[in-house]
């Protein structure tokens, strides 16, 4: 094939064929990718940790799928091995595997910070982040979706009373697919607080953002890929500004072209993601 299969990539392929889903791998150029049996709309390219890829190169590849309709998702190895039951599961998700519950038959309720983060960790790939308001969708008692958002935000550049809100975080339960429950979370948020709009941001490694664009966002930016940090010890992410203090501060004392092999002798190395879009309901 050219590019040998690495262990992780193996044990991804093993365990999405205990679910039922068969998906081969093929080499195509830097990239080894996987394709899926039963579904011609999705492609998954496996980025081994330590790559040659340059920056650019992903959304290049992205796009020339996006051109045929197929949706690439950038399968990064750390994602994988820190997450793989929320990979497996938002795979399952995309591939349409999993059980549909309308949102008309679910309640919504208040959920504090600590149901909140239980319900992310477990759900969400990115796990939790603190949030101002927390909402969940449950049926016969079992929480089956949750929203969390940020605190109204002024934006005095538009007008002194004009207020926004971010979508932090959306996840359902394993297997199962709310129809219509982000809609209903986000209408809840609406009547109980008034904002002017809800902003919110999607991972392009994942996502395009075609559900919020059916939803009636509207796509207002696209960030460049970010240059992130991986400490290969716990395969934990850090964004620059991000690394530990102690870290910074003898970043601050090196030259810039010292700072990579300060780094790498820390065991951190440098990867990066493919960007984020902003996506904004006007209301």
């Amino acid at each position: 094939m050219g590019l040998k299969i690495a262990g992780w990539q193996e044990n991804l392929i093993t365990c999405l064929k205990l679910k039922g889903i068969i998906a081969a791998p093929v080499v195509s150029g830097k990239a080894l990718l996987l394709n899926f049996e039963d579904s011609g709309q999705l492609v998954l390219n496996l980025i081994p940790a330590e790559n040659n890829f340059q920056p650019q190169e992903l959304p290049d590849l992205q796009h020339a799928y996006q051109a045929d309709g197929i949706q690439l998702v950038q399968l990064w190895e750390d994602i994988w091995m820190t997450r793989p039951s929320q990979v497996l599961s938002r795979i399952c998700s995309m591939l349409g595997k999993n059980s549909p519950v309308h949102g008309r038959k679910t309640q919504i309720i208040s959920l504090n910070q600590t149901e909140a983060d239980r319900f992310f960790d477990q759900y969400h790939l990115q796990s939790s982040a603190t949030a101002r308001y927390k909402y969940g969708l449950t049926l016969d008692g079992r929480l089956l979706a949750a929203a969390s958002f940020s605190g109204k935000r002024k934006m005095t550049r538009k007008q002194d009373s004009y207020t926004s809100v971010e979508l932090i975080r959306f996840a359902t339960t394993e297997g199962i697919t709310v129809q219509g429950g982000l809609s209903k979370l986000i209408r809840h948020l609406i009547k109980t607080i008034s904002p002017n709009d809800v902003m919110t941001y999607t991972d392009l490694d994942w996502s395009y953002g075609k559900g919020y664009a059916k939803l009636g966002f509207e796509l207002v930016d696209t960030s460049a890929p970010a240059e992130i940090w991986l400490n290969k010890k716990d395969m934990s992410r850090c964004f620059p500004h991000r690394l530990p203090e102690e870290i910074k501060a003898v970043l601050h004392t090196l030259d810039p072209s010292e700072e990579t092999a300060y780094l790498n002798s820390l065991q951190y190395i440098r990867i990066f993601n493919t960007g984020n879009l902003k996506y904004i309901l006007y209301l």
